[in-house]
């Protein structure tokens, strides 16, 4: 078994993990009673779960506003929900228009909210894993998305410790 130290948080708007970026190989033990890699996977997680309970408050708050302010279409995660490709729109470099990306949004597009999902990895230090997912009502573009993904990664590093 393989995988990697982290916590999973689920919020009404948004969904995230943060690991430890490094993924390790578990073997169990001989004469282990099949409970050395689950005591193992949480112990190592245990910091995490208590960096993303600590940093919940500040997340909640923050996708509340971008809710409110609705510069982000966001639906609650507990809607329907399907995921399409073409739901970001790719505007980091204006020089290059992608004309086929809005057609085949709408061909494959059946009106549910679309799930976006985001690395913000290298925005943490240690090469921690920083994965980060909430629905949208309407395609958004990449440069509306990354002020959101960078807040996300100051309220972690503000609310780090003890890792």
């Amino acid at each position: 078994m393989s995988g990697q130290a982290g916590a999973q948080l689920d919020s009404e708007y948004y969904g995230l993990f943060v690991g430890s970026g490094i993924n390790v190989s578990y073997a169990r033990p001989p004469g282990d009673d099949g409970t050395a890699i689950g005591r193992y996977v949480r112990e190592k997680s245990a910091p995490y779960e208590r960096w993303l309970e600590r940093a919940r408050p500040a997340l909640d708050a923050f996708f509340a506003r971008l809710a409110a302010e609705q510069r982000i279409p966001l639906v609650p995660l507990s809607e329907p929900s399907e995921e399409i490709h073409e739901v970001i729109i790719e505007d980091v470099d204006s020089s290059v228009v992608d004309i086929g990306a809005e057609q085949r949004f709408r061909r494959y597009h059946r009106g549910r909210p679309c799930a976006v999902t985001l690395n913000g990895s290298g925005r943490l230090p240690d090469f921690q894993t920083l994965q980060l997912r909430f629905l949208v009502s309407t395609r958004v573009r990449r440069s509306t998305l990354e002020p959101v993904l960078q807040g996300v990664a100051d309220i972690l590093l503000r609310a780090r410790s003890g890792l």
